[in-house]
């Protein structure tokens, strides 16, 4: 029976073809979400901003002071840009939708936020019925970056409605499958697990190899390249010392959860950025996790650790288990037709603080 939730890819390639959604090639398409490509249009501005119900985004380029930008100059630090999303967009009735940046972006410290028009929230679509432009707000600030015309540095969800996981619902996925495994490789039970409302709560590995922190460059990152920045270039290794490490506040951390977790077909996951309640820090960038995340072909894997993007608002120190982050599961609305781990990705092999996909791997 079909329930509420996320759209899956084969639903996702129905709205192009029925035309809802025009100028978005296949390759866009994701197991549960589509790439918003940059169409050839980008603004400097002098401040972010968010527009009123009633108001185009175009409309209010003279109020931020918008100047134009070409794609041959590199997008400078702490000045923020804006830059329109390819394709034509008018949803159904029934569809909303939600943005996050992607993983690749959010590792290179790198701001990134949908605004669209009439809508005076970030990364959302509202129904009923939204037609419009979609932008995408960009700020590098660790580093300066190329980008390029058909890039894509968001992505966006599409939902019929919410259908998160209950404690019911959630014991059986851990019975089924399993959510969350330890180091080891181990399957976390229900009460193994830290729940706090509706997300898991995961924690931080402290350790002698632990992650990256990056301090900021004049070096110029091309987005549009793979595998090919040495890493030292751009970050630090960092290590605990006496089991302990301590963030300055403004900095930019590359860490990873001490838990595996895994996304089971029917489900999707997003890690929340900020919660006040673990610290003055937001703990991840890019947020959301495709279904097949850490499962495997035919789910033969034991989960694959999250890798975090730390940005502190107070010196702090962190220690090894100390909770980092909540986890929130929630349905597809159908299985995708293709799953994360069948697909082609950097990440599959993520067992550590894996820098983005631009940057060649350290074994």
């Amino acid at each position: 029976m079909l329930r509420n939730g996320v759209l899956p890819k084969q639903m996702l390639k129905e709205l192009c073809t029925q035309g809802y959604i025009k100028g978005v090639k296949e390759k866009y398409i994701n197991p549960a979400s589509i790439d918003l490509p940059l169409a050839n249009e980008a603004y400097r501005l002098e401040t972010i901003f968010l527009p009123l119900p009633s108001e185009k985004v175009r409309d209010l380029l003279p109020l931020v002071g918008a100047t134009p930008h070409d794609f041959s100059n590199p997008l400078e630090v702490g000045v923020p840009y804006l830059i329109r999303v390819a394709g034509e967009w008018n949803l159904p009735n029934a569809i909303y939708g939600y943005a996050n940046p992607k993983s690749s972006i959010g590792r290179n410290g790198f701001f990134c936020r949908t605004v669209a028009d009439r809508v005076d929230m970030y990364e959302t679509l509202t129904g009923p019925g939204w037609s419009g432009e979609v932008w995408v707000l960009a700020r590098p600030d660790y580093f300066p970056v190329y980008l390029c015309e058909g890039l894509a540095i968001s992505q966006m969800r599409f939902f019929d409605g919410k259908s998160f996981l209950d404690d019911l619902h959630t014991e059986i996925e851990i019975k089924k499958t399993g959510l969350l495994f330890n180091e080891n490789g181990k399957k976390l039970s229900l009460s193994e697990s830290r729940r706090h409302a509706d997300s898991f709560l995961l924690a931080v590995h402290v350790g002698k190899k632990m992650g990256w922190e990056c301090l900021g460059t004049r070096k110029i990152l091309d987005l549009n390249k793979s595998n090919f920045y040495e890493p030292n270039d751009f970050f630090s290794p960092i290590y605990a010392k006496n089991g302990k490490c301590i963030l300055r506040k403004g900095g930019f951390y590359i860490l990873t959860t001490k838990e595996r977790v895994m996304v089971p077909p029917n489900l999707s996951a997003e890690l929340r950025a900020i919660d006040v309640r673990l610290g003055e820090f937001r703990s991840h960038t890019a947020g959301y996790i495709d279904p097949g995340w850490g499962f495997g072909a035919n789910g033969e894997e034991h989960g694959r650790p999250i890798t975090l993007e730390v940005i502190p608002q107070e010196d702090m120190i962190i220690r090894d288990g100390q909770t980092i982050a909540r986890l929130r599961y929630e349905y597809m609305k159908e299985i995708p037709e293709t799953i994360y781990d069948t697909a082609a990705s950097h990440y599959t092999d993520q067992y550590d603080a894996r820098l983005s996909k631009h940057f060649k791997k350290i074994t």
